[in-house]
């Protein structure tokens, strides 16, 4: 045997071949990723439950000082929400949820916002007036900002939304001496037939929790726009 003719054996370079590997990993990932995606466009969305029915009616006052009714906004998408001017707890991540929706559909003619003052005494036309404009919200914006009766807004809440109780808060055990009601923060979402389909929880001591609500909610108001008799 001629050795001087043979090929010698290709050394093994551990760089080279984990560099290989990782290339392969992300495109398989990249691959995956994709045809979720692909799956996602193509696929049917399972349709969302069923948790309440709105059968009653509400009159408030908008913060325009215009009188409006629920039954107003029969046929649209609704996401609604309790509003507390003073709330030092997580109002500001609701609100932060609805601004984001305002921004994105400021001129969808299929959806209604809607932020019901949890305590309208002092959430009064005027206040939230001002608040509505600090928050980005014009008086064309597919916004309300109703107060009016108490007990009516949170029996409506309770009642017909499905929303857990708003109730008094100790003196003892406020943060602030404005910190007087424990109310839901939770945000609901209804269709145009005033079915609740979903309640999401975007203020959640687990970020990832927040911020898969808020996906979830954002993804939500999308199928039901897309496909209001789902």
């Amino acid at each position: 045997m001629d050795l001087e003719h043979d090929t010698p054996p290709t050394d093994f370079n551990p760089v080279r071949f984990w560099l290989l590997m990782g290339g392969v990993i992300v495109l398989v990932v990249g691959l995956s990723m994709a045809y979720s995606r692909f799956l996602q466009t193509v696929l049917p969305k399972a349709e969302l439950p069923v948790f309440a029915t709105v059968k009653s009616d509400l009159e408030a006052t908008e913060r325009s000082g215009k009188a409006v009714r629920f039954s107003d906004l029969k046929g649209k998408v609704i996401v609604a929400a309790y509003l507390y001017t003073q709330c030092p707890h997580g109002c500001a991540a609701v609100t932060a949820q609805l601004q984001k929706l305002n921004q994105e559909f400021a001129t969808h003619p299929g959806i209604q916002l809607l932020s019901v003052a949890i305590q309208p005494e002092r959430d009064s036309v005027a206040m939230l007036k001002g608040y509505a404009e600090a928050v980005g919200a014009t008086e064309k914006s597919p916004w309300w900002f109703i107060t009016g009766d108490r007990q009516k807004l949170w029996d409506f809440m309770t009642k017909e939304v499905g929303m857990t109780p708003a109730k008094p808060i100790p003196v003892d055990e406020r943060i602030t001496p404005d910190d007087e009601y424990e109310h839901d923060l939770r945000i609901a979402l209804l269709d145009g037939q005033g079915r609740v389909r979903g309640y999401y929880a975007v203020f959640h001591p687990q970020p990832e929790i927040a911020a898969l609500m808020a996906e979830r909610l954002h993804d939500h108001v999308h199928q039901l726009l897309d496909h209001p008799h789902s």
